[in-house]
């Protein structure tokens, strides 16, 4: 019976130890560089402290290397311009597709479908590539 105790004392003391151990040492990520963060960001498992530093440090990662974003305030005009120049792109785009410049549908494998609207025949365009 009195082995069982201190063999159960031994792991808990043992399990105690590692935890703070682990504890000690989770302060690591400041001391680590900005391209360091962004090549464990670009890792598969990517763990929420990690992805939580290069947000707080403002950086943009672009294959493991880091850029420092600019900070600049987000105001309502810099919103209604970002939409602005959504909608625009998006009436530009449904513009070429009426005049027959640009396909209506693209499938994966690259067949298109395009309009022609003007002219004396009108029709409908499949292209399918082999």
């Amino acid at each position: 019976m009195k082995y069982n105790i201190s063999i159960k004392k031994l792991i808990l003391l043992l399990l105690l130890f590692i935890g703070l151990t682990g504890v000690s040492y989770a302060d690591h990520l400041e001391k680590w560089t900005d391209d360091q963060l962004c090549r464990s960001i670009n890792n598969p498992p990517t763990l929420a402290h990690i992805a939580t530093e290069v947000n707080m440090r403002g950086l943009y990662c672009d294959d493991g290397v880091s850029i420092k974003k600019v900070k600049q305030p987000i105001t309502k005009d810099i919103v209604l311009a970002s939409k602005l120049n959504r909608w625009e792109d998006k009436l530009k785009r449904l513009n070429k597709i009426i005049r027959g410049k640009n396909p209506i549908y693209t499938t994966n494998s690259g067949t298109t479908i395009n309009i022609n609207p003007f002219g004396g025949e009108k029709s409908l365009i499949l292209n399918k590539f082999f």
